[in-house]
């Protein structure tokens, strides 16, 4: 009778889950707008912040975190945010921008690039805010 029970509550979740559902949100990446670096400069072993400023299209696009990609000395960052798929999304567009600070703690005395995407061109290509950083 157990095995009977278990048996009918598999069926029942499988029965009750939709492939076709459009998933009620998703992750997308937002351009960064502008981007401020420590006045001080870098040093090794201590967590220094980069304020960075972006907007949101639309009401539905939330701040999650950011999107970095590490290629040896290179950090290529922009605004991971989750967007809600609703029917009720404004243009948001005017609002802000929103600052939000990168923590970055270098553990090498080495110059590290940061390429800070801000969205593609006409033709498709990726453009960057590009920053050399001495780390002292």
């Amino acid at each position: 009778m157990k095995k009977f029970f278990l048996i009918l509550s598999i069926l029942f979740v499988f029965n009750s889950c939709s492939l076709d559902d459009e998933p009620k949100s998703e992750y997308v990446l937002l351009p960064v707008e502008s981007v401020e670096m420590p006045a001080t400069g870098f040093n090794i072993n201590e967590v220094n912040y980069i304020k960075v400023r972006y907007r949101r299209p639309t009401t539905c696009h939330l701040y999650d975190d950011f999107y970095i990609e590490k290629d040896g000395y290179t950090r290529t960052v922009a605004i991971r945010a989750i967007k809600l798929n609703e029917n009720n999304c404004e243009d948001a567009t005017e609002e802000g921008p929103y600052e939000v600070e990168l923590a970055f703690k270098p553990t090498e005395v080495e110059t590290y690039t940061f390429k800070f995407w801000t969205g593609t061109n006409g033709q498709g290509v990726d453009e960057y805010i590009t920053e050399d950083v001495v780390i002292n």
